[in-house]
């Protein structure tokens, strides 16, 4: 999971909240994993020379909100594509339960922004700089909307200020937020259970496909 299948990344963490107290229910997840695994040992990450995005960064956001029904903490998910394939991948449960799935949004965008800026700059040392903001893209309108405007003072004076990193990077063009349809929001397969089709497609989309 960590280094070449993140289409497993949810059900890993998932599973390793329960690692030290395992049940029956736990046993039969564990075996679905395995089941998935067993028929698809032959996919792995593909990287395309010709990929339509080429060598620019591109990234996607997700969160559950209040998804853990024993704390009510949100997941959160995020995903790097270079060449058409995931270079950074996340999903994790927020430390703190939030009001909204607004804030829970919110608060993943600014850790997916400390990742953004680490590959950036790790790009950069490498000889592939990139002068344009790079787009994260969310399915959460009001998250974008906060993030552009720091007029929405009632909506936000709770949150607290080292969040507001993903506001910073907003204002300093290192980032531009864009708004994706649930439907293609691909960092959904890090967030929560999905069906096979919903789950193979997000899979492909993160470049996790058994190769030609």
């Amino acid at each position: 999971m960590l280094g070449t299948r993140p289409d497993i990344a949810y059900a890993v963490g998932a599973l390793g909240r329960h690692a030290a107290t395992p049940g029956e229910e736990h046993q039969h997840a564990l075996n679905r994993v395995f089941r998935y695994l067993s028929a698809t040992k032959d996919w792995g990450l593909v990287y395309q020379r010709g990929s339509p995005e080429g060598l620019m960064l591109t990234s996607y956001i997700d969160t559950d909100w209040a998804n853990d029904l024993g704390d009510r903490k949100s997941t959160s998910g995020y995903m790097f594509k270079l060449a058409g394939g995931a270079i950074s991948w996340s999903s994790k449960k927020q430390s703190s339960v939030v009001l909204s799935s607004t804030e829970a949004e919110y608060i993943a965008g600014a850790h997916t922004a400390k990742e953004l800026v680490w590959l950036r700059r790790l790009l950069g040392d490498i000889g592939m700089p990139d002068d344009n903001p790079t787009v994260l893209r969310m399915d959460n309108q009001s998250a974008i909307a906060i993030a552009k405007n720091p007029q929405f003072h009632n909506r936000t004076k709770h949150i607290e200020v080292r969040y507001h990193y993903l506001r910073n990077k907003v204002k300093e063009e290192e980032l531009k937020l864009e708004y994706v349809p649930t439907g293609e929001q691909t960092a959904n397969a890090l967030t929560k259970a999905l069906n096979r089709e919903k789950h193979n497609t997000f899979a492909k989309e993160m470049g996790v496909y058994r190769p030609a």
